[in-house]
């Protein structure tokens, strides 16, 4: 157990081993050594030193752009651990130890925050650690004469495996061991590449998205990772695009509603991947995208309802039903999807294997999109919305069951990530 004072305390400095050339390797669009700064700075470190040598000082510091823009980092660049000391007297939070050659799930260094200072977290070939300044003053104390290694000063502290770490990601629905990937080889790359990808991409998402897109999304967030280009800009247009289906639809302009549709939500997945892939988050950017969401699909009913009933929404035919079904199976929908999350803290998508297997063909989304496409390909349009009503009931019965079936049965359990 870490005793209160010390979890009170913030690393002060990240110090990065950048002295092999792995650390200059470019990984979706920015060095590895990047990558690390970047997500230190987001965990609220600013101040950065990197231990370079002879054949990295040159390429190490060559950073993206938008690097100062988005996280102003003091950064220093020494050759030998002793130029370290002015620092450390400046630094009551201690310093959090990497090496610049490893590509780090960001749970490692949360973690680490979370147990606080003198911990670390270790791989096969691996370790980052958070290391105390007092602890660093009596490393160089006990052996004054010897020139110390960043692999010396913590391997006696306290170490986590990645195998005791949690492997769940609520955010993203993912059940992923935590990586240190230490990179060797330049054919390694592609490895590290899938890996970070997947990372990104959430574990419970429909066939659609897994089968339809996710190479697509791949291929073009890899390509935008290597621009300055914001994944706000691609929030945006998504919004756009989805919002921009609703009048089309009303008006009767179907295919080109759903090319508008299909736009915004391949924009809605490579936004939340570039973010995350380049380290240029906005939790406000999300808000509003989440905000928008949910009203969008809604009005895209009442689009669809309009036109093909000729706006007589409350005179009885096919797609006024279909309408005033689809419409608020999708509300309530949300509603009980929203309270599982709250009374559980997990989503009912992914609550048992079961839920999971079933988000794959669940009518949501995508899926009222793609019957919908299919429709007007086939030129019946008005059979496709009564098919989304009967999918959207089906789902709404089959979440309603679950809950009911998962809160009789003991509900999750807390730790449902641990193997």
């Amino acid at each position: 157990m870490t005793d209160s004072s010390s979890t009170q305390l913030h690393p002060q400095f990240l110090l990065v081993d950048a002295t092999r050339p792995a650390a200059t390797w470019t990984l979706w669009g920015m060095s590895l050594t990047e990558r690390l700064l970047r997500q230190a700075s987001l965990l609220g470190i600013e101040q950065v030193v990197v231990l370079v040598s002879q054949e990295t000082a040159q390429d190490v510091v060559r950073w993206r752009p938008d690097l100062q823009r988005l996280h102003p980092l003091r950064c220093d660049t020494i050759e030998r651990l002793e130029q370290l000391e002015p620092l450390v007297s400046e630094s009551s939070g201690g310093f959090l130890l990497a090496q610049g050659d490893v590509v780090h799930d960001d749970r490692l260094l949360q973690h680490l925050l979370k147990l606080g200072a003198d911990h670390a977290v270790t791989s096969a070939d691996a370790t980052v650690a958070w290391l105390s300044a007092d602890q660093w003053r009596q490393r160089l104390e006990n052996d004054p004469d010897t020139d110390p290694t960043l692999s010396q000063f913590v391997a006696h502290l306290p170490a986590t495996s990645l195998a005791q770490m949690s492997d769940y990601v609520p955010v993203l629905r993912l059940t992923m061991t935590p990586f240190m990937m230490r990179l060797r080889d330049p054919t390694q790359l592609r490895d590290a590449d899938h890996l970070l990808y997947q990372r990104t991409f959430k574990g419970v998402i429909d066939a659609i998205a897994r089968y339809g897109y996710y190479h697509l999304v791949r291929f073009l967030t890899r390509g935008l990772s290597r621009t300055t280009l914001s994944p706000n800009l691609f929030t945006v247009l998504s919004i756009a695009g989805i919002w921009l289906a609703i009048p089309l639809f009303a008006m009767g302009h179907l295919a080109l509603g759903c090319v508008s549709a299909w736009t915004g939500v391949l924009l809605d997945s490579i936004d939340g991947k570039l973010a995350r892939l380049t380290l240029n988050l906005s939790d406000a950017m999300g808000t509003i995208e989440h905000l928008s969401a949910m009203p969008g699909l809604g009005l895209w009913f009442v689009a669809l309802g309009w036109h093909l009933t000729g706006g007589l929404l409350l005179t009885p035919s096919v797609a006024m039903v279909a309408c005033w079904t689809t419409l608020p199976a999708f509300l309530i929908d949300k509603i009980v999807s929203g309270a599982f999350r709250r009374h559980f803290s997990r989503e009912l998508f992914d609550a048992r294997p079961l839920d999971a297997l079933f988000h794959l063909i669940a009518v949501r989304r995508n899926m009222h999109l793609l019957i919908l496409t299919i429709g007007v390909g086939l030129g019946a349009p008005e059979t496709a919305f009564a098919v989304m009503a009967v999918g959207m009931l089906i789902t709404l019965g089959v979440h309603i069951s679950r809950f009911a079936w998962i809160s009789l049965s003991g509900g999750v359990a807390h730790d449902v990530t641990n193997k």
